[in-house]
């Protein structure tokens, strides 16, 4: 259903970039909001107009896989409503590299006070968030 709109957004042209967060956020997205589209809790019976609304009032959260001995803590590194970092959204890869520098991350969603997914990222190069404090989150 939403197939066609994703793909009028996404410039196939280039590769290997996220181009549209609908490329890879839709697809991470697509269970919760279908769900809501069944409720009373989405008003609109479209869904990519939903998926808007739900994203535009969602919070992301950044953490870098830390190893430590034989298990991995997760480190939070930064938590933004998803409106003010459109860079995470048209190249998440890039914005954890130029901001926190090489490692294995996650990133969770939340709308409201609901987990909706999350996304696990590898960067490549130093890596800067070993000198930076953890943040509290919400």
């Amino acid at each position: 259903m939403l197939k066609p709109m994703v793909a009028m957004l996404v410039d196939e042209s280039v590769a290997g970039r996220y181009v549209s967060p609908m490329d890879w956020l839709w697809p991470i997205y697509q269970e919760y909001v279908t769900r809501l589209a069944g409720t009373s809790q989405v008003q609109s019976s479209d869904l990519g107009q939903a998926f808007l609304e739900i994203l535009a009032n969602s919070i992301a959260t950044l953490y870098v896989m830390e190893p430590i001995g034989d298990t991995i803590r997760f480190r939070a590194m930064g938590q933004w409503p998803i409106p003010d970092v459109p860079e995470l959204l048209a190249d998440p890869n890039a914005f954890i590299a130029d901001q926190f520098g090489g490692g294995k991350y996650k990133i969770n969603f939340h709308h409201a006070q609901s987990f909706v997914c999350t996304h696990n990222f590898r960067t490549y190069g130093e890596e800067r968030w070993r000198e930076m404090k953890e943040i509290e989150c919400d």
